[in-house]
C-alpha cells in the first residue's frame, strides 16, 4: 500500500470482505428467483421458516425468539409479520402467560407455503454449493461460524 494508493490488496478477489460481498450477492439473488414463486421475499422465508423450526421443535414462537432466531431488527421483524398477517400466512396472538409478548403462528396456507419454500431453498442450496466437496463444506462452515461467532454483537 503507497500513500496515494489505499488499498491493501492488489486485486478485488484477494479480499475476504469482496469474496464475501460477491458471494452473499448470488446467494441472494438465487434465493429471490427461487421465491418468487411463492411470492414472499427472503425476510418473510426467513420468519416463515423459524416459525416451522419454532413448530417443528415445540417452542414458543413470540417476535422476540424470532428476532434472536433470524438476526432481523426488531421493527422489520414487526413490520413483515403484519405483511405476512394480511396475506394470511401467520396470526399474531397475546401471549397468555406475559401481557408484553406476542406469540406469531403460521396459518394452515402458511404452513403448506413454507413447507414447500423450505424444500426449494434447500433443493437451491445444494446445487449453488454443489460445487465443493462435502469436506469443503465441512470446512466452509466451520469458517463461517467461527467468523460469526466471533462478530456477533
Amino acid at each position: 500500500m503507497s500513500e496515494n494508493n489505499p488499498f491493501k490488496y492488489d486485486a478485488a478477489d484477494a479480499s475476504p470482505g469482496f469474496l464475501l460481498w460477491t458471494l452473499t450477492g448470488l446467494w441472494q439473488a438465487k434465493l429471490a428467483q427461487v421465491l418468487s414463486a411463492f411470492e414472499i421475499t427472503q425476510t418473510q422465508y426467513a420468519i416463515l421458516a423459524s416459525l416451522r423450526w419454532f413448530q417443528e421443535h415445540h417452542q414458543l414462537s413470540t417476535q422476540a425468539s424470532l428476532v434472536a432466531h433470524t438476526k432481523i431488527e426488531k421493527m422489520t421483524l414487526s413490520k413483515a409479520i403484519r405483511q405476512l398477517e394480511s396475506s394470511n400466512f401467520v396470526v399474531r396472538t397475546p401471549d397468555a402467560h406475559d401481557k408484553r409478548a406476542v406469540n406469531v403462528q403460521l396459518t394452515a396456507y402458511g404452513n403448506n407455503i413454507i413447507a414447500d419454500a423450505i424444500i426449494a431453498v434447500e433443493k437451491a442450496d445444494e446445487a449453488f454449493f454443489g460445487v465443493l466437496k462435502v469436506t469443503d463444506i465441512s470446512e466452509y462452515k466451520a469458517l463461517m461460524l467461527k467468523i460469526i461467532r466471533q462478530n456477533e454483537l
